[in-house]
């Protein structure tokens, strides 16, 4: 038997969540239309959510915007959400799908740290130390990082500690690495092969922040053949979908992109 709600309530959290980055001030015009609902109807609404300090009238008197006080409720969101624990149970499935190890990893400075990680069931396997970071040129989880920082972090990094080789195969060349920058832009997600260690094959999607920040990664990586390309590309719809969730959880709000090619 469905739970009994209170519909105010309803329609008063469908009415904060009109509001965006793009549409920070709402007219009573764009509630009405937003909820469906007759203007007397969302300007009680409204009235209401001012009454409580939720919403405050714009400086012009046309329109409707978030109370500046809602922002102590996001301090409370940041100390309960552990992103290690909310990634955990993707990492579970991931390393249970692929056979693999999979891992998230923090951007933090000019590396990526692992945070969190579930080994493969395999005898012969990689497992990340927590902690430990890699540089963003290298390996997979590091690249889909840096793909999606600004240009001017970029420039920096390019600059540096620059593209130094952790392998022979590691690559060096700034136009080549561009390159490979705008083709995870493209698509969303990123491979690497021995570029930070030798016989190592890894793949990752980015993850984003309620302000769409790319900030963590979550990857799968395997010895190679057992982990070959194809394997590797096989899983990147999953690996997409566990990391857009991860963003969403964390408040992003992600538009669908169009699939890409994966072979």
């Amino acid at each position: 038997m469905p739970t009994k709600t209170l519909q105010s309530l309803e329609r008063g959290i469908d009415l904060l969540f009109l509001f965006s980055v793009e549409k920070p001030i709402l007219s009573l015009e764009d509630i009405s239309r937003g909820l469906v609902l007759p203007a007397s109807t969302a300007y009680r609404l409204a009235a209401t959510l001012c009454k409580k300090s939720v919403l405050v009238r714009s400086p012009s008197g046309k329109g409707y915007e978030l109370n500046a006080s809602l922002l102590r409720l996001l301090a409370v969101v940041r100390a309960h959400i552990d992103i290690g624990s909310l990634a955990l149970p993707s990492l579970e499935v991931l390393a249970r799908a692929s056979g693999e190890t999979s891992q998230l990893c923090l951007l933090q400075g000019n590396e990526a740290v692992c945070a969190e990680a579930v080994g493969s069931s395999n005898a012969i396997r990689f497992m990340p130390e927590k902690g430990r970071g890699v540089p963003l040129h290298t390996s997979a989880l590091g690249r889909a990082v840096l793909a999606f920082l600004p240009e001017s972090f970029l420039v920096k990094y390019l600059r540096k500690p620059g593209l130094h080789a952790m392998t022979p195969y590691t690559v060096t060349d700034l136009r080549k690495f561009r390159g490979i920058l705008q083709q995870i832009r493209t698509q969303g997600w990123a491979v690497s092969f021995q570029q930070n260690l030798l016989g190592a094959r890894g793949v990752a999607a980015p993850i984003f922040d309620h302000q769409g920040k790319v900030i963590a990664s979550l990857g799968i990586s395997g010895p190679h053949p057992r982990f070959s390309d194809t394997r590797a590309r096989s899983l990147v719809p999953s690996l997409q979908e566990h990391a857009r969730s991860i963003s969403r959880a964390l408040g992003a709000v992600l538009e669908e992109a169009e699939p890409q090619p994966i072979g």
